[in-house]
């Protein structure tokens, strides 16, 4: 997707405040009259009428997907985006979903195609890598995916502006609710459930158009959403367009928001309807069927500790699993989680690790580091123990925190640098402070003065690790090593 202008994001941001008048869950008093069908049956005049929809059985989209780092930083321009070419073909009878998909690597193109068939996932790729998303050994260069992209398929379907028409139209809960303002235009709104997805739709009053879907959506599945916990989804459409071979105007800009915040934008190239879809593309073998069903059905992050070890002479639990926390660190008798996971579970698994491998030492915190959130943190609110975070992920955690129902008040912001004591440390502590590298503002930094070892999430490059050691240099800590979400244990300064 082409990047999103200044001007074009601000007055976009705008309107998704101004797109709030009520939580999801709050139904107003319905109307009687005009009827909901009577404003679904107008959308669907407008884009073409009710036989034009219902006879779209397949389609193929030639589209480019900007993907959004989500953010509460309040600066401007902090979403890092990436982009993604991709021909998405659907079969909407055998619910059948061949995404050809290319992304930029340096001067070259990495190319991927996802298939999605009913109940069955998985990815051709011409050098299959390992990653989060695959279930199972590569079978002639495909690889089973995670129920992730069957979650995908569900939603991509469902809310495609000619499917959630027609599901609208069929809907036995639809009902209307009050009309608001979005962006200062009057719109009207009904609600239904789509799919299995509890869902309110805004349309344009003036013309009867299609404005915006709002949703809550579980997402455990998904490695990289799962952090934020059970959310609010909102898809929005505009810049409407007329196909005059299906005699059918649809939405060339379809934008995604997550939690509140941009999440990706889709910017339909060309659209054709009703196209024969090669049949050979659409078939997947029975072999990575059996690699799906074995593997696949589980979230991404759900993965045993088959990795997980002691080092440092038992002081640094280290887990070594996508998803897990990235490690622990001994204080006094107990333990405190570094980025204490993807999931509650991992969290979870974790203490129940520690609790088996150091004769019964407990979790008693967690420090995550940077401004992106963990599932994990949840739990280890539920327990009431503290949850140390940066002050550029505080806004972040408080959403995650709020989504997955744990206590805000665990949340410890740190602000300045401190003395973090657990009650069972005896003379033991260890040290946390914000601090600034390249690319990466206001992370923690943990510094253990008994275990000569400091830890910061910031590291991920050569130019952030140098700065970090520079300031150990300048404070005249005595560290033997760095370690960071690559290598707990550490390197030397």
């Amino acid at each position: 997707m082409p990047p999103i202008r200044a001007a074009a994001r601000v007055l976009l941001t705008a309107s998704f405040a101004c797109a709030t008048p009520w939580s999801l869950g709050a139904q107003a008093s319905p109307y009687h009259e005009p009827a909901a069908l009577a404003i679904v049956d107008t959308a669907i005049a407008r884009m073409g009428g009710l036989d034009a929809l219902r006879a779209i059985r397949t389609v193929r989209y030639s589209m480019v997907t900007q993907w959004l780092t989500t953010s509460f930083d309040p600066r401007p321009f902090t979403d890092a985006p990436s982009y993604e070419l991709s021909t998405d073909m659907r079969d909407y009878v055998s619910r059948t979903w061949h995404n050809e998909r290319r992304f930029p690597n340096g001067d070259k193109w990495t190319a991927i195609t996802d298939l999605v068939t009913d109940t069955i996932a998985a990815r051709y790729s011409a050098t299959p890598l390992p990653s989060v998303a695959n279930a199972g050994r590569p079978i002639d260069h495909w690889t089973a995916l995670n129920v992730a992209y069957i979650d995908e398929r569900h939603e991509l379907f469902a809310f495609t502006p000619d499917r959630l028409l027609l599901l609208l139209h069929d809907a036995r809960d639809l009902r209307r609710y009050r009309d608001t303002t979005i962006g200062g235009a009057a719109e009207t709104a009904v609600s239904a459930t789509i799919d299995h997805y509890p869902t309110t739709v805004f349309f344009r009053r003036g013309d009867g158009f299609l404005t915006m879907a709002r949703y809550q959506a579980d997402e455990s599945n998904d490695f990289g959403l799962a952090p934020w916990g059970p959310m609010s989804v909102e898809e929005w459409y505009s810049v409407w367009r007329y196909d005059s071979v299906a005699n059918v105007r649809s939405p060339s800009e379809w934008d995604i928001v997550r939690i509140g915040k941009p999440y990706k934008r889709m910017t339909i190239l060309s659209v054709a309807y009703n196209p024969s879809l090669p049949a050979d593309s659409l078939v997947l073998g029975d072999s990575i069927r059996a690699e799906y069903l074995a593997h696949a059905r589980r979230p991404m992050a759900d993965l045993p500790l088959t990795r997980a070890h002691l080092a440092a002479g038992g002081r640094i639990a280290v887990f070594a699993t996508p998803g897990a926390p990235i490690a622990a660190v001994k204080v006094g008798r107990d333990w405190l989680l570094l980025e204490p996971g993807n999931l509650p579970l991992n969290a979870k698994r974790a203490a129940a690790w520690l609790a088996a491998n150091d004769s019964g030492g407990k979790v008693v915190g967690a420090i995550l580091g940077t401004a992106f959130p963990s599932g994990g943190a949840s739990w280890v609110a539920k327990q009431r123990l503290p949850v140390y975070v940066s002050p550029a992920g505080a806004a972040g955690d408080s959403v995650s925190l709020r989504n997955y129902g744990a206590p805000l008040a665990a949340l410890r912001p740190i602000a300045r640098g401190q003395w973090i004591k657990p009650t069972n440390a005896a003379r033991d502590s260890v040290w946390i402070e914000p601090i600034d590298v390249p690319n990466l503002q206001r992370a923690l930094l943990v510094y253990a003065p008994s275990l000569r070892w400091a830890y910061s999430s910031a590291v991920s490059e050569r130019a952030q690790f140098t700065a970090i050691a520079e300031r150990l240099r300048a404070r005249g800590w005595k560290v033997d090593v760095v370690g960071s979400p690559r290598s707990p244990v550490g390197v030397e300064p």
